[in-house]
């Protein structure tokens, strides 16, 4: 089975050139990569091409105008682009680990959708792999790493681990996983949640749940390593979480603005072939 490795991005092309290396070392080619592009200058554009063009992999680099924040639709336009029957989803932040792809794949099932881990780089260690413009795997010893027990790869502990639950409410969209014939099911992301940051993930997995999917976490596999960057933090509950909280109620299964409204904009702007 063969991947679609959807890399969600918006105006950080130095993030973006760095996560792009590490897919080029990726132990499969067992994927296609496509840039799911949030309106972003040339400069994304110019990193696609010098990374992505002569790396002999299946690529492309879908792109909408930029008008607000807009994760649930951009991840619907990279879908609509995918040839590939498993859909993976990272952000442009998140450098992988050389098996990622082939960890979500080897733990892929009928009837789940995953979910793996990430540890937090330091502000020093992202400085140094930005300027190299290149993904370096750091030790595990580095200091300053959080979430550090996510940096070992140990493979047969992590299936121990890793017991499929019903439902859960930590999720992020950064590491997620699923079947196409699955996001198809749920209507994909629901262009509701977008216009604010966050939330359209939760959504999207809520859904999944109450199709009656399960959950699989990658314990100590599929790792990532986000880079250092100012977050954004939620001070107060707003719109997005009250809209959570009715798909909860209501035991959503379809987007009220999904994949299938998907409007005519946005569009191809360079492929490998």
């Amino acid at each position: 089975m063969d991947a679609s490795l959807i890399i969600t991005t918006y105006n950080w092309p130095e993030a973006l050139k760095v996560t792009l290396d590490s897919t080029l070392k990726q132990s499969t080619r067992s994927m296609e990569v496509i840039v799911a592009d949030d309106g972003s200058g040339p400069n994304t554009a110019q990193v696609v091409k010098e990374v992505l063009g002569p790396s002999g992999l299946k690529w492309l680099h879908v792109r909408h105008k930029h008008s607000g924040i807009r994760q649930a639709r951009i991840k619907n336009l990279g879908v609509k682009y995918s040839r590939n029957p498993y859909l993976i989803f990272i952000d442009h932040d998140v450098p992988l680990h050389t098996d990622f792809i082939a960890d979500h794949l080897a733990a892929a099932e009928n009837g789940f959708f995953l979910q793996g881990k990430r540890v937090f780089l330091p502000e020093d260690y992202t400085k140094k792999i930005l300027l190299k413009a290149t993904f370096l795997l750091p030790s595990p010893f580095l200091p300053g790493l959080k979430n550090r027990k996510n940096i070992f790869r140990l493979s047969k502990l992590g299936k121990l681990l890793s017991r499929p639950k019903k439902f859960q409410t930590s999720l992020r969209g950064c590491n997620l996983s699923m079947h196409k014939t699955d996001f198809l099911k749920v209507d994909g992301y629901d262009e509701t949640f977008d216009q604010l940051w966050g939330r359209e993930d939760s959504d999207i997995c809520y859904r999944l749940f109450h199709h009656g999917l399960r959950i699989k976490n990658l314990w100590f596999s599929a790792g990532q390593y986000h880079l250092d960057h100012r977050a954004i933090k939620r001070r107060q509950k707003d719109r997005l979480d009250f809209e959570l909280i009715k798909v909860r109620n209501e035991k959503r299964t379809k987007a009220l603005k999904g994949f299938s409204q998907l409007s005519s904009e946005g569009e191809c702007i360079a492929a490998s072939d």
